[in-house]
């Protein structure tokens, strides 16, 4: 169980609704950390731009995006996620 609820998409309403609407346009499936930061449209705003130019190479990174793809994944599998 999480302690923050994962919202819905399909049931959203409102500006939760609208953001995912937003957040779509980027992105064919809403992952875990979208749907939690959607609890707080205005934060979802903001972080979904933050984590999308850390993971692109050339933005300020020197490290190849599938590295830093196999560091999430890892990550993920240490700290228990169902990725």
């Amino acid at each position: 169980m999480s302690r923050v609820p994962l919202l819905d998409p399909e049931t959203a309403e409102g500006e939760i609704r609208r953001t995912f609407d937003i957040l779509g346009k980027f992105q064919r499936h809403q992952v875990n950390s979208t749907r939690a930061t959607a609890n707080s449209p205005f934060l979802a705003r903001i972080f979904y731009p933050l984590v999308q130019t850390l993971m692109r190479e050339g933005l300020g990174t020197v490290l190849p995006s599938k590295l830093k793809e196999f560091a999430v994944i890892k990550t993920s599998q240490i700290n228990g996620c169902d990725y």
